[in-house]
């Protein structure tokens, strides 16, 4: 079992107002001030196999609680947790999960992550259990959904402080970071890592993209977007009943992610929805410049990054291999189509409806379908240069599409894309099953 979750690893709400435009915002302290430390998780972890290996989980679990000492990650403490639980410190497991839904972790299956504490019978894990129940309860309704732009706003005003005094810019960085609200940490753990990388992107990298990218979404109306976002969820609530509904959060991201799920809910990267006519590009790679979206496409992206938060693998085997990977991604892919009515169409599939293509990919994928470097199928944009990128998106919505169409009680069908404890059952059960049948290589 790896601790690791770093490396391993209605919806839209009811909005005060129907434009970006209208929100009142209220004006951020942006001085330069220091006010706390953020640690560089790049260097916090870069030992981090090698100790794991050697099994010092209860020092490496020290050394991340006192780096999350100003942050207050919830992700930082759930790693620290899953630490302090492989070195048999069941107690201190249970007090950081506690402290990490205090900043804000709300996954209420999350002990399923956590099965050293299955016997435990202590008055804390007891009160977790209660917490974690009421989690559950808010999540299973659909009102629970919100669209949270505080960390949106509130970067406005330090990103131009930065741009407009580039020796302290990190500065300027780091407040708005520890000042501002518990989803934006938590984004720092998972997609920011240190403020090199910030200023990187941000200040030195892209700053006439950003700067147009304010003002771009101050004029988008998400009154349509929301109430779309929202039929699609009642749809899915029907389907699947088990259905939980977490808050999405629209962050400043990096140029380089449009979602991810957290156990705190729905990260959405603003920045990789400002394509317009008026876009400058100048600043932009190529797979940037491709891969940006018009505000329209937000729907789609965030009931896809719901159907990620739905998922509870059991299959420990098979977790780090392409045949996982591809089919966790297509089946959101799938579920999205599903709930909405409207189906699935891309670059990808349109390449492989071609017979002589996908008999040349589906080759590939015999061969690579148990290897654990996913970098043939997915997470591939500006990298591949012979074929479409991130092509195991839409072979695992193939996948997926097949089996469920397949199958002769659907609902379970559905249940089992989302919890299966096997992989290979999903494609046994598809058209696709002959790509178990691993072909030598001639």
């Amino acid at each position: 079992m790896t601790a690791n979750r770093f490396l391993c690893k209605g919806l839209f709400g009811c909005l005060c107002v129907l434009l970006f435009s209208c929100r009142e915002v209220k004006k951020e302290d942006t001085t330069v001030a220091s006010v706390g430390s953020l640690p560089d998780l790049n260097l916090l972890f870069e030992d981090y196999e090698k100790m794991e290996r050697n099994e010092r989980y209860d020092e490496i679990a020290r050394e991340i609680v006192a780096a999350n000492t100003d942050l207050k990650s919830s992700e930082l403490y759930m790693e620290a947790a899953s630490l302090y639980q492989l070195a048999d410190k069941l107690d201190t497991t249970v007090l950081l999960i506690h402290k990490a839904i205090d900043h804000g972790m709300a996954n209420p299956a999350i002990l399923k992550q956590y099965p050293g504490l299955v016997d435990l019978k202590t008055k804390e894990m007891r009160h977790l259990k209660k917490r974690l129940d009421s989690l559950e309860v808010k999540l299973h309704n659909i009102s629970n959904f919100a669209l949270e732009m505080r960390s949106m706003d509130q970067f406005w005003p330090y990103f131009e402080e930065a741009k407009t005094s580039p020796d302290s810019a990190m500065q300027y960085l780091k407040n708005y970071i520890l000042t501002g609200p518990p989803e934006i940490r938590d984004y720092y753990a998972i997609r920011y890592y240190n403020l090199e990388n910030m200023y990187g992107q941000m200040i030195n990298g892209s700053p006439k993209y950003y700067t147009y990218l304010r003002g771009y979404l101050r004029k988008q109306s998400v009154e349509g977007l929301k109430q779309q976002t929202e039929l699609a969820m009642q749809t899915f609530k029907t389907l699947y009943p088990n259905a939980v509904f977490p808050k999405v959060y629209m962050v400043p991201g990096l140029l380089n992610s449009g979602g991810t799920a957290s156990e705190m809910g729905l990260f959405i990267g603003g920045d990789m929805y400002g394509r317009s006519d008026g876009m400058p590009v100048m600043e932009l790679n190529d797979w940037q410049k491709e891969a940006i979206m018009e505000m329209t496409m937000l729907p789609q992206l965030i009931l896809h990054e719901l159907m990620h938060f739905q998922q509870n693998y059991g299959d420990e085997e098979n977790r780090d291999t392409v045949l996982y990977k591809i089919i966790e991604e297509g089946v959101c892919d799938f579920l999205v189509e599903l709930s909405t009515g409207i189906p699935i169409r891309s670059t990808q599939l349109e390449y492989l409806d071609s017979p002589e293509n996908f008999e040349l990919i589906s080759a590939d994928l015999q061969q690579e379908l148990f290897s654990e470097d996913v970098s043939n199928w997915l997470y591939n944009g500006g990298s591949i240069e012979d074929r479409p990128h991130d092509l195991g998106y839409a072979l695992g919505y193939l996948i997926s599409k097949s089996y469920y169409q397949n199958a002769v009680d659907q609902k379970k069908a559905l249940e089992a894309l989302l919890t299966t404890n096997d992989m290979r059952s999903i494609l046994k059960a598809s058209d696709y099953a002959y790509l178990l049948v691993v072909k030598p290589n001639s």
